[in-house]
């Protein structure tokens, strides 16, 4: 038999009879048969390899239409796909290439996971970032995962680099941080280490009387500048600046009619000479009318636990009587046992 045709408006042809069975139409082929019948026994309509239903299937339909591409070494070829026709999912033309969408093999993420990278979910918990902590990154056209110090050491990252967009119209606080290299490595400095402080400023509020040949203190009871409570200004006298470093110490004070040599001293930890401060200016006078003026300072380091003191001395005659006694001091460097920098202020 050769060409069968069927007219009609409305030709059918019908395979089986509402039995249990099988019904193909198989073709039959010179090297390879092909079937397109129904499987009976899964009540699916069968498209497969072969001339007998449900051997090697390739595309299955169900009761419900749902369409399965049988499991195995099976390709389904949409070959017009070119990103302008071809796939269209849900009516919506996939405008990805198959090398873009290949981007995803391998991938291992979840959902969840995934989601994070869109932003359609996020998490508003917050973390304390370790080193070992990962950090996605494009290294030229690759995307990596680094460890968060790398961030730290990365050379790019430079006070050049750094603009602050808002500029501080008034004096800094001492609470108030920058940042810089210690040796290559970012650490944030506090601006009270830069500060000269502390900070003392104090005077006499009495007029002592000073024997011929011995060193008297100060009676400084009145804080004039105190920046960090360092001064004992009610019982010894004394500053103690629990803060290690170089500090720059003034003194002076003024003999009324004195005729005599007369000293000003720093004492250090009790001592003028434990420090190497020295003497203050020197007055010599033969009218015992004068009011003469010593005055002394020096740059001495001091531990956190050492003091200093302010000794007045006169080398002759009977008492002298001492007033307008003063003492300054502040620090002028970051710290150690030599010198790095100074500060000196002007108003």
């Amino acid at each position: 038999m050769g060409t069968v045709q069927i007219d009609g408006s409305t030709p059918k042809i019908t395979v089986g009879n509402a039995t249990a069975e099988d019904a193909l139409i198989v073709f039959d082929g010179n090297a390879q048969d092909f079937y397109i019948g129904l499987d009976d026994s899964a009540d699916d309509l069968v498209i497969g390899l072969g001339s007998a239903a449900g051997t090697t299937p390739a595309i299955s339909i169900n009761e419900d239409r749902d369409v399965t591409i049988s499991d195995g070494a099976i390709d389904f070829d949409i070959a017009s796909h070119d990103t302008s026709n071809g796939l269209k999912l849900g009516g919506t033309l996939v405008t990805a290439t198959a090398a873009e969408l290949n981007i995803m093999d391998g991938v291992t993420s979840t959902a969840a996971e995934l989601n994070m990278v869109d932003g359609s979910a996020k998490s508003t918990s917050s973390i304390t970032v370790a080193d070992a902590d990962g950090i996605i990154i494009i290294d030229g056209t690759t995307t990596k995962q680094i460890p968060a110090s790398d961030l730290k050491t990365y050379a790019g990252f430079t006070a050049t680099t750094i603009t602050g967009t808002t500029a501080l119209a008034e004096n800094p606080a001492k609470t108030d941080e920058i940042i810089l290299s210690d040796g290559g490595t970012l650490k944030r400095l506090d601006l009270t280490h830069l500060y000269p402080t502390p900070l003392v400023h104090a005077r006499t509020n009495t007029t002592p009387n000073v024997a011929t040949g011995t060193a008297t203190k100060l009676v400084l009871d009145t804080e004039v500048i105190d920046s960090d409570g360092k001064f004992d200004a009610s019982s010894n006298y004394r500053f103690t600046p629990t803060v290690a470093g170089y500090y720059y110490a003034y003194a002076s004070a003024e003999f009324v009619n004195t005729d005599s040599i007369a000293y000003i001293v720093l004492y250090k930890n009790g001592s003028a000479d434990s420090s190497n401060i020295g003497r203050g200016n020197m007055v010599d006078s033969s009218d015992s009318s004068d009011e003469s003026v010593v005055q002394t300072a020096s740059l001495v380091y001091l531990d956190a636990d050492d003091y200093l003191e302010a000794f007045v001395e006169q080398s002759s005659g009977g008492d002298k009587t001492v007033r307008y006694g003063r003492l300054i001091v502040f620090k002028v460097n970051h710290g150690g046992t030599s010198p790095k920098w100074l500060i000196y202020i002007t108003k």
